[in-house]
This record gives C-alpha cells, sequence and structure tokens, in this order.
C-alpha cells in the first residue's frame, strides 16, 4: 500500500497545490503526490478552485519544472483534472506537449472520462486514472453529488438503479463492469472511502474486481486525527485499497509503518 500527499501536503507548513508543498514533498520523498490543475485563458493552473480576480497562483509548467529538476527518486505524481467542459484538441496538444519531459514519471486523473479519452486520442502511452463518482458513487454527508439516489441506495442515474432486480452484489459487479468501459486503459480506479465502504457492507469488494480487471484501487480522503481514522484506513489495506489518499501522510505513514 502507498500513501498519496492530497494536494501537495506533508508537514501542513504550506498551502493547498502549492509549489513550497510540491518541492518539500520531493524532498521527502513521498511516494505519490496529487496537485489539481485547471484551463484558465491561456495555461494551465494549479489550483482546484477558479481563480479570484487578480491572484497569482502557480502554473503547471512551474510544477513540472520541479518534477523536472528532481530526477531521481520514487515520487510519482497525479494530475488531477479539475472543470467538466470537454477539451478543445489543441489545448490537449498543448498540454500533452507540457508535460512530455517527465511523461514518465507523472499520470492524469479526472472523473471527467470524456478528456481522459481526449488525452489518450492524442498520447496513447500517457498512463491515465479514472474517478466513476458522475456515473456511480455514494455518500453519508449532505453534500452535492451526480445522481438520484437508486433503488440499491447510491447514487446513480443509470436505469439499472431505477428498481430492485436482485442482490446490491450483483447491480454493483455490473455497473462496474460498464464503467470499465468508458476508460478500459486506465491503470488506476479511484473510490470514495465512504462509497468504497459501504460497497464492502453491501457483499462487493471492489478492489478485487478491480485487481481482476488489472487496475489499481485508490480510496479517497481520510485524515489522521478524524473519526475512526485507524479503523478505516486498516480495513481499507486489509480490502485491497494500492493506494490511500490523505491530507496527512506523515501522520499515517507514522501510524502503518
Amino acid at each position: 500500500m502507498e500513501l498519496k500527499a492530497h494536494r501537495a501536503a506533508w508537514s501542513g507548513r504550506h498551502g493547498e497545490n502549492s509549489l513550497a508543498g510540491l518541492r518539500e514533498c520531493y524532498a521527502e520523498r513521498v511516494a505519490r503526490i496529487e496537485i489539481d490543475f485547471l484551463f484558465h485563458g491561456e495555461d494551465f493552473l494549479v489550483t482546484h478552485n477558479q481563480p479570484r480576480r487578480g491572484a497569482t497562483l502557480p502554473t503547471l509548467r512551474q510544477a513540472l519544472e520541479i518534477v523536472r529538476s528532481t530526477p531521481d527518486g520514487p515520487t510519482v505524481l497525479m494530475l488531477d483534472a479539475k472543470g467538466d467542459a470537454p477539451w478543445p484538441k489543441e489545448r490537449v496538444t498543448q498540454l500533452v506537449r507540457l508535460v512530455e519531459p517527465v511523461r514518465d514519471r507523472i499520470f492524469f486523473g479526472s472523473p471527467a472520462d470524456w478528456n481522459l479519452r481526449r488525452l489518450r486520442d492524442v498520447d496513447p502511452a500517457l498512463t491515465l486514472a479514472f474517478d466513476p463518482q458522475y456515473y456511480l458513487t455514494w455518500s453519508s454527508k449532505t453534500e452535492k453529488l451526480p445522481g438520484r439516489v437508486g433503488a440499491y441506495g447510491y447514487q446513480d442515474t443509470h436505469p439499472l438503479a431505477l428498481r430492485r432486480a436482485g442482490p446490491t452484489a450483483d447491480y454493483l459487479r455490473e455497473r462496474f463492469e460498464m464503467l470499465l468501459a468508458l476508460v478500459p486503459d486506465a491503470r488506476e480506479v479511484h473510490l470514495r472511502l465512504g462509497f468504497f465502504e459501504r460497497m464492502l457492507d453491501d457483499g462487493f469488494n471492489a478492489a478485487e474486481f478491480l485487481h481482476e480487471a488489472g487496475k489499481l484501487v485508490d480510496v479517497w480522503t481520510i485524515d489522521a486525527g478524524t473519526r475512526r481514522w485507524r479503523e478505516r484506513v486498516s480495513r481499507a489495506i486489509a480490502s485491497g485499497a494500492d493506494i490511500v489518499t490523505t491530507n496527512t501522510p506523515r501522520e499515517l505513514a507514522a501510524a502503518f509503518a
């Protein structure tokens, strides 16, 4: 199991998605890092929100220069694409050219499967990660999630979710077979931790299913100090999760060493 530093968090001394945080992660030889980026104007900005007018935010070019300047080490960087709008081909081509010098040390992740397919069309050798949350997910929180709650208790607008036709585990297996076809060459599938746990409770181990399909499983996000965090991380690992995304990687690394 590997830990992934969410938004380049390590010590907590630096802001989310900051260049300082990214440098610190590389200096600490963190196994995995994630930063968010989006298209804005003529550039790619490292941020998880639309930038405020006049705000100065790091660019993806600056972040990738940190990767390029630290060639030795185990670190792999995930570029988490924010925004749902379809990317024009010329922008995709621009993005692929930008990452070319470090393409073997980065990969792209997104729930927007249409943009992942655009990346694959321009460069089939890029490593991709897919989060199916726009199609199927679950959360106990009151946050807004895509899709209505279907007959099996998950956020899912697919016709199979309209009424119960069998065991929940069979429904989930069939839905995952469909979801894998959206980005069939994705190396990883990313799942909300609560969603992963709910599926386990319903008798479906998504990690086992995805491993059979040759995929790695990343569960997000669990932090030290939150309710039952040790128990939840232990269960995710025991159930086959390959990667755990966290804002507190240093604390989790110490706890599970």
